[in-house]
C-alpha cells in the first residue's frame, strides 16, 4: 500500500477532562505546553462535545460512529454488542496495523481480562477494562490470561508501551488508540507534577459556590494530573519524530467527557453544563490539516469514528449516525453541524439521571425528565450562571430549541422512557 495515501493514526485521550483545563483554551492557570505545541501545529476544535457525558457510552459512539440508545450502550458497564461494525473493523479491512492500549470499559462488567470475541478488530492489545488506580498499572497484553503489573503511574506505562508499538510498527500503515484513566477522580497526582504548581495563583471557575480547601486541592490535583498527560503527549510526539512518521502521521488528542469539579455545585460528569460536556480536541495532520486554527466549530463524540475513517480514506458503514468532517478539517467544503444532541439516561453506575439537551454554538438547551430544566446564552454568559429556562423573554428561543430537540430525536429514533430522577443529596437548581 502507499504509506502516503495510509497516513498512521495515533488517537489519545483522557478520562474526565474537560476542555477548560487547557492552556490553549486560554487557561493560563493549568501548565500544557506540549498540547499548546500540539495545538499551534494543527486545529483546536473549541465546540467538541461528548454526546453522552460518561465512560461506557463515549467508548460505543467511538467505536461505532452511534448513539448509546442505537447500539444500547446507554450507561456504564453495558457491553457493545458483536453485531457492531467498529472502527477497528473498518481500519483493519483499509489495511491498517490496529493497537488498543489502556482503558477499555465495553466488556459489560468491570473484570479483566476482556474475552478475546470482544476485542474483535484489535491486533494489538495491552488493556485494563476498567480501573481508576492510577498509581496501580495493570494491563493484559493480547491473549494473555495473566496481566503484566509494573510500578509506576499508569499513563506513563501506557505511553511507553505507545512508544514501543510506535518502534515495531512503523514499516505499516497503524491505527493506535491510547485512553487514558487520569485526570479521573480519585484525584491525586505524582508529587513532581504537583510540584510545578507551587506558589502559581489558583483560581476556581466562577461558577463555583465556596469550597473547602479539600476540594480546592482536587482542582490542584486535576490539573496537575492533566499536566502529567501533557507530558505523555510530548514524549510521543517526540517518537513520531524520531521515527520519521510525523509528517504522514494524524495526531490526536480529546476526552470522553469533562469533569464538574464543583461548578454548579455538582461533581462529577452527566450534565449539561460546559464543564461536563465540552471537552478538548486538537489534531495534526501536518501537509492536510493547516497549523495554529482555532475554530469554534460543533464537533459531536459520534463524529469521530466517520472522521477518522474520512480522514483515511477507509469506508464509512451506512448504520453510522455521526458526521464526517474530513473534508471540513481539510479546509474543503463539508458538512457543519449546526448543533449536537445530549443524551443521559439514569443507571446506577453513577450519578445519572435523565435528561436531554442541544447544544449550539450560541446556546444549550436541556430538559429533565419531561420539565424544562436549563437554557444559557454560551455567548454572553460563558460560565453559565444565569438560567434562563423560566423567563417568558426567553420563551421563543426556548421553545425553538425544544423543537430542535424533538426533530433530532424523532430523526435518531431515540425514544427511551425518561424515568430517572437525580438521586439525593444532588438538587436540580431551580430556574432563575
Amino acid at each position: 500500500a502507499d504509506r502516503k495515501s495510509k497516513p498512521n493514526v495515533v488517537f489519545l485521550f483522557a478520562d474526565q477532562m474537560r476542555a477548560h483545563d487547557l492552556g490553549c483554551m486560554g487557561n493560563s492557570q493549568v501548565i500544557t505546553p506540549n498540547l499548546d505545541k500540539l495545538a499551534s501545529e494543527g486545529l483546536l476544535v473549541e465546540n467538541m462535545i461528548a454526546a453522552s457525558p460518561v465512560c461506557t457510552p463515549y467508548r460505543g459512539q467511538l467505536m461505532t460512529g452511534r448513539y448509546g440508545h442505537a447500539t444500547g450502550v446507554v450507561h456504564n458497564d453495558i457491553k457493545l454488542p458483536n453485531s457492531e461494525i467498529t472502527i477497528a473493523d473498518q481500519m483493519k479491512e483499509a489495511g491498517y496495523h490496529t493497537g488498543y492500549i489502556g482503558k477499555w470499559h465495553l466488556a459489560g462488567h468491570r473484570d479483566n481480562p476482556v474475552a478475546k470475541e470482544d476485542r474483535r478488530s484489535w491486533d494489538f492489545w495491552a488493556v485494563r477494562n476498567c480501573s481508576h488506580r492510577h498509581f496501580d498499572p495493570q494491563y493484559w497484553i493480547n491473549d494473555e490470561t495473566e496481566g503484566v503489573t509494573v510500578d509506576g503511574w499508569e499513563p506513563e506505562v501506557q505511553t511507553d508501551v505507545a512508544i514501543e508499538y510506535i518502534r515495531t510498527h512503523s514499516d505499516h500503515p497503524f491505527f493506535l488508540t491510547v485512553s487514558y484513566g487520569p485526570p479521573h477522580n480519585p484525584y491525586k497526582a505524582p508529587e513532581r507534577f504537583v510540584k510545578q504548581y507551587e506558589g502559581r495563583e489558583f483560581n476556581e471557575r466562577p461558577n463555583v459556590p465556596p469550597r473547602s480547601d479539600k476540594d480546592r486541592d482536587q482542582l490542584l490535583h486535576y490539573d496537575a494530573m492533566v499536566t502529567s498527560l501533557d507530558e505523555c503527549v510530548g514524549r510521543i510526539s517526540k517518537e513520531l519524530d524520531r521515527a520519521g512518521l510525523t509528517e504522514n502521521t494524524i495526531l490526536v488528542f480529546t476526552s470522553d467527557h469533562g469533569d464538574m469539579l464543583g461548578s454548579q455545585g455538582h461533581e462529577l460528569k452527566q450534565r449539561p453544563w460546559e464543564e461536563s460536556i465540552n471537552v478538548p480536541f486538537i489534531i495534526r495532520q501536518p501537509g492536510k490539516i493547516k497549523a495554529g486554527q482555532q475554530r469554534d466549530w460543533i464537533v459531536s463524540s459520534v463524529d469521530l469514528m466517520p472522521t477518522l475513517l474520512g480522514l483515511c480514506g477507509a469506508s464509512i458503514p451506512n448504520k453510522v449516525q455521526g458526521i464526517d468532517q474530513s473534508n471540513l478539517f481539510w479546509g474543503k467544503a463539508g458538512e457543519k453541524r449546526e448543533s449536537a444532541f445530549l443524551f443521559n439516561t439514569h443507571n446506577g453506575g453513577g450519578p445519572g439521571c435523565d435528561w436531554r439537551g442541544i447544544r449550539t454554538k450560541g446556546w444549550v438547551y436541556a430538559f429533565h425528565m419531561e420539565d424544562d430544566w436549563i437554557l444559557y446564552d454560551l455567548k454572553s454568559d460563558p460560565y453559565q450562571l444565569n438560567n434562563l429556562v423560566g423567563r417568558s423573554e426567553y420563551k421563543t428561543k426556548r421553545d425553538e430549541l425544544r423543537q430542535a430537540l424533538d426533530t433530532q430525536r424523532a430523526e435518531l429514533g431515540e425514544n427511551l422512557p425518561l424515568n430517572g430522577r437525580l438521586p439525593d443529596p444532588i438538587r436540580l437548581p431551580k430556574p432563575a
